[in-house]
């Protein structure tokens, strides 16, 4: 890797602090990690780093995004959120379509008490404050629960007026 003039600075005697490998040059922005032998970068150090940055940058599971709600929806909702994760596991594409249907059963068959359907209408708010900086919760949203609720009219009714601003528009570009 260093080359034909390596072998004779070697054979001279000089010493290899005067020889920088190529890994080792500091990127700009990085802090390179040392390692105490040469004072130099330690490249599987410096390559962990970067696959971090990389896998952090690359996640595209809307879990951790959607933990908050999650805990309002079992926290107000606990009999349907156990049913729900009995019946779709872990994804949160199903149980928010879930959630969706049956908050639009509820409504159109007076069946939960009004402040249920607002808390109901709080869980589908937040999703769509979150769905502001991601693009998955967003489809999540639209596919889901708004669908659901734009075809029971009793429901789209009250949806537009319970959601917040940003449901709103969404659940209207539903309607176009």
């Amino acid at each position: 890797m260093l080359g034909k003039c390596a072998g004779k600075i070697f054979a001279q005697g000089i010493a290899l602090a005067e020889v920088v490998p190529y890994f080792s040059r500091a990127l700009r922005g990085v802090v390179p990690p040392v390692t105490p032998r040469n004072g130099g970068l330690d490249p599987s150090e410096v390559w962990q780093e970067e696959m971090k940055k990389l896998a952090a940058s690359q996640d595209n599971d809307p879990g951790p995004r959607l933990l908050k709600v999650n805990q309002y929806l079992e926290k107000n909702f606990p009999d349907f959120f156990a049913e729900a994760r009995f019946h779709v596991g872990d994804d949160d594409y199903f149980l928010y379509s879930r959630f969706g249907q049956y908050l639009a059963r509820s409504i159109e068959n007076r069946r939960a008490p009004r402040s249920k359907i607002y808390r109901g209408f709080t869980v589908l708010n937040k999703m769509a404050a979150v769905s502001r900086r991601d693009p998955q919760v967003l489809r999540m949203l639209v596919s889901g629960p708004l669908e659901h609720l734009l075809d029971a009219p009793k429901a789209r009714a009250l949806a537009m007026k319970r959601l917040s601003p940003v449901a709103q528009g969404y659940l209207e570009s539903l309607c176009e």
